[in-house]
């Protein structure tokens, strides 16, 4: 799953090249910032679960999802926002929950209804700990707090 990332960027870089124009230009070029990726400052690599909140609308059956991670430096936070999630996977064990993450990625796949969504995969140290989240939209934002 995470292998593109880890192992070889440029394979990564060419899938999102692929869906380019079913995501928006700001996810695009977040994912695509090999700064996002490695021991950068601005990288998400060894961010720790900060916040996690699901608030569900029974009415459409979708979910959105907020996610604050505190960056490896502990100098920013980043807030992912997800709208009209239709799926969800957080396997996360509070004896875990400040692990750090390995590697996400951002994809375009379907569903488990078969419908074409976002999706988004983080990988945190330990065992098994991911969250996988299938949405119609996510916008990713940057805090510095130092």
């Amino acid at each position: 799953m995470y292998n593109e990332i880890t192992e070889d960027f440029s394979s990564y870089i060419e899938y999102l090249d692929s869906i380019k124009h079913k995501i928006s230009q700001s996810i695009y070029d977040f994912a695509s910032d090999i700064g996002r990726h490695n021991f950068d400052k601005r990288s998400l690599h060894d961010s720790w679960l900060k916040n996690l909140k699901v608030e569900t609308n029974f009415e459409t059956r979708y979910s959105d999802i907020n996610i604050v991670l505190l960056g490896a430096y502990h100098d920013r936070e980043f807030y992912l926002n997800f709208k009209e999630v239709r799926q969800y996977k957080i396997s996360q064990s509070l004896q875990d929950i400040d692990r750090d993450l390995l590697a996400f990625e951002i994809k375009f796949e379907p569903n488990a209804y078969n419908e074409n969504q976002l999706v988004f995969r983080a990988l945190f140290s330990g065992n098994e700990n991911e969250i996988e989240i299938f949405c119609n939209d996510m916008e990713i934002e940057e805090n510095k707090i130092n």
